[in-house]
């Protein structure tokens, strides 16, 4: 086995590939659909807002079902399944003609299958196969959305002002399909099923060094699901990634929309969305490559700060500079996202974490259906964004705040448990 490329680095590079394709449509991308599905539909911003916010209410009730079909049957399956009905289903919207069929479809087939079998089984896999570079592994497969938004937002923008939005689902939908599928086929549940070890390591090593005087150690401590819900922990993690996923959902399908407020036309808007998507990349490795060196809850709390600023500078200030920057802060703060995941399984080990994140996917699921629909509604009341930017500074000093009192709350002795584990019998 020596000088062969670990097969966890495999599993980075298909879930990478699948989570870019069907993440760059359906996350990064969706704002391009935002205005023509307004205009064709003849609605106003909360409608539309509503496809979004209930996409992630829908993900957040599965999270646990998720979770548990993922430890049952393993990663792969549902990432097929998943890829399947996503595919499928931007191919049945390109027939749709009115809001409400657009609705169902989107909701229970497309982000059903979305939810299902991108990001959740894909970071399930990832956390399996890696522990000491857990945060690494997590920050390819987040970049990997940007790199995707990157392409797939001007790509699908181009289609939809040269054509119609239904082109661009059409073409959306087949690429899912002709990638996602084959590229899911390889992927194992975990190097124990390939007879291996997380991080390619010896057998002989039952613990590893964090390559950090910060911490002596990150530990597969391997909670059950009741252990962990008893913690404090799991609950402020839960509260802080919520409160930080209220705001960066909603700015990220408002966009467009909220660069076109200030100003700017559609066809722009969309090249900022790929300034946002490559300045995640690179954001996402940084953010990523320290992770795993330094303190991860303080990292993600320093993110936070410039996406505060730029939007108190859109509030109240006229100054064209907060336009460019916005794009470029939500990049910073969207980079800590793979710490934000990668935080769970340095807390709580391997065994339970897609049941774990389900869990919590529940309640975050219920912060970001709010966060877009509301500021769909303020808009459409007040012609502005300005009261929906205050807002959201607020949310995110909150969250930022939660984040440090994670950085200085003791973990040692949530992870004592593994160290001795003979200590307890």
């Amino acid at each position: 086995m020596k000088g062969r490329i670990f097969y966890g680095w495999w599993i980075i590079i298909l879930g990478s590939l699948i989570n870019g394709v069907e993440g760059g449509i359906l996350y990064n991308s969706f704002t391009v659909f935002f205005l023509p599905l307004k205009r064709d539909f003849g609605v106003d911003s909360a409608t539309i807002s509503l496809l979004y916010g209930a996409s992630r209410l829908e993900g957040g009730f599965e999270g646990p079902i998720v979770g548990h079909l993922i430890n049952k049957f393993g990663p792969r399956a549902i990432i097929i399944a998943g890829g399947i009905m996503t595919g499928v289903g931007l191919i049945l919207l390109s027939m749709v003609h009115s809001f409400w069929p657009f609705f169902l479809i989107y909701i229970f087939i497309v982000s059903l299958g979305y939810n299902a079998g991108s990001f959740h089984p894909i970071s399930t896999a990832v956390n399996n196969w890696f522990i000491r570079y857990r945060g690494l592994g997590f920050s390819c497969i987040t970049a990997s959305m940007s790199l995707g938004g990157m392409i797939m937002a001007p790509l699908l923008s181009h289609i939809i002002l040269n054509s119609d939005w239904r082109a661009g689902t059409l073409i959306a939908g087949l690429i899912i399909l002709i990638v996602s599928l084959p590229a899911a086929i390889p992927i194992h549940r975990s190097p124990e099923a390939m007879g291996l070890q997380p991080d390619g390591r010896p057998f002989c090593e039952t613990h590893y060094q964090e390559p950090s005087s910060v911490h002596s150690r990150i530990l597969d401590s391997d909670f059950t699901i009741r252990e962990a819900l008893s913690t404090r922990m799991y609950w402020m993690l839960t509260a802080t990634i919520s409160l930080r996923l209220f705001v960066t959902m909603a700015l990220n399908a408002h966009l467009i929309p909220v660069l076109v407020w200030r100003g700017i036309s559609e066809a722009t808007a969309a090249y900022l969305v790929s300034l946002f998507a490559f300045s995640s990349i690179i954001s996402t490795f940084g953010m990523g490559w320290i992770g795993d060196r330094w303190h991860k809850p303080l990292i993600c709390s320093l993110g936070i700060i410039p996406t505060i600023v730029a939007m108190f500078g859109l509030a109240f200030s006229q100054a064209t500079l907060f336009i460019y920057f916005l794009p470029i802060s939500l990049a910073i703060t969207m980079g800590t996202t793979p710490l934000n995941w990668a935080l769970i399984g340095d807390l709580f080990g391997r065994r339970s974490y897609a049941s774990l994140r389900g869990i919590m996917a529940v309640i975050y699921g219920i912060a970001t259906f709010f966060s877009p629909i509301y500021s769909g509604w303020i808009y459409d009341r007040t012609g502005s964004y300005t009261i929906v930017l205050i807002t959201f500074s607020i949310i995110l000093l909150v969250s930022a705040f939660i984040f440090a009192v994670l950085f200085f709350t003791p973990f040692r002795r949530l992870k004592e448990r593994s160290l001795n584990p003979l200590d307890e019998k």
